[in-house]
């Protein structure tokens, strides 16, 4: 009973030693890869949003989120370099059925441009309503 609490106590103290040395080289490998970023590189920050490194400074990155748009973000918000393996999904769409028929302003996704719906209910549109604009 006397060794017991030794025993526990040297327990606790070897848990906590791996722990922290667990998270020392975690940190240390996030430090490398943040640092060496190239050009080009698709990357995941870590609120999740996935886009191409275009500009590296000393401690920010800039990455291209959709064609055209591209945020400044701090180095540390960088979360993993996404493999090329990884790269489908990665980008918008990628999992999206093809039975969802999309229009906009009246113009389906397929090639019919004649802006007619056939009633199918799996059609999306991105049409604003009309909202009383007779009103003054």
């Amino acid at each position: 009973m006397e060794l017991l609490f030794p025993l526990l106590l040297v327990f606790l103290v070897g848990m906590m030693f791996l722990s922290i040395r667990r998270q020392k080289k975690a940190s240390a490998e996030a430090k490398t890869m943040q640092e060496s970023l190239q050009v080009g590189v698709r990357v995941q920050t870590t609120s999740g949003v996935y886009g191409t490194v275009t500009g590296l400074a000393e401690g920010t990155v800039d990455i291209e989120i959709a064609d055209g748009f591209v945020s400044r973000w701090n180095r540390l918000a960088i979360r993993e370099v996404v493999h090329s393996d990884d790269l489908a999904g990665s980008y918008p769409g990628v999992g999206l059925t093809d039975d969802v028929e999309i229009e906009y302003n009246g113009i389906h996704d397929d090639d019919d441009l004649s802006g007619s719906s056939d009633g199918d209910d799996t059609s999306i549109s991105l049409e604003k309503p009309h909202e009383d604009q007779d009103k003054a």
